[in-house]
């Protein structure tokens, strides 16, 4: 149920040129631990940030690259990104349609992520970046997703709060 906060509703189109960076990671295997050096970056105002117990870090770590992204900006339409309200929890999220192209890779992200999950009997996580940022690190059930999220034609984001998506909208968008 916690990879659902992340996914889930076919936009033609997107790139960074417009708006920052985005990017999804099979967390355990493309993102190394947490230290004080590294490519992306994860603090407040997330509340939680990979590789560290407590809630609500107080302080940003840094988190090196070990792999390239399984989809990217170009995997998105930009125009669609939009600010709503998860009806489950009530809480902020950013949606985000999936090009066909960004749809199958995300399938295929999510498969790999279940699959290596299953054999190391542990979740493992898709780690959603926007700029150098680890937004979200919604885990992947390898028991209800054996074979990865099929057809899944948008991303829905976890947000802190209301004001964080207002901000991650614009930072997609480019406004």
């Amino acid at each position: 149920m916690g990879l659902l906060l992340l996914l889930l509703c076919v936009g033609c189109g997107g790139d960074d040129r417009d708006g920052e960076e985005f990017a999804l990671y099979h967390l355990e295997t493309a993102i190394g631990p947490p230290g004080l050096d590294g490519e992306l970056r994860c603090g407040p105002p997330r509340v939680a940030c990979p590789g560290i117990l407590e809630e609500s870090p107080d302080r940003v770590f840094r988190y090196p690259l070990l792999a390239e992204p399984a989809l990217t900006g170009d995997d998105i339409d930009r125009s669609t990104v939009r600010r709503a309200t998860d009806p489950s929890t009530k809480g902020a999220v950013v949606l985000v349609d999936l090009t066909v192209e960004g749809s199958e890779a995300f399938e295929r992200l999510t498969k790999e992520a279940a699959r290596v999950g299953g054999r190391d009997l542990a979740w493992h996580h898709i780690a959603v970046v926007v700029g150098d940022e680890i937004v979200v690190f919604p885990q992947v059930d390898f028991d209800v997703y054996p074979d990865g999220i099929t057809d899944a034609p948008e991303l829905q984001i976890a947000a802190a709060d209301d004001a964080d998506a207002r901000e991650l909208v614009q930072r997609l968008r480019g406004d």
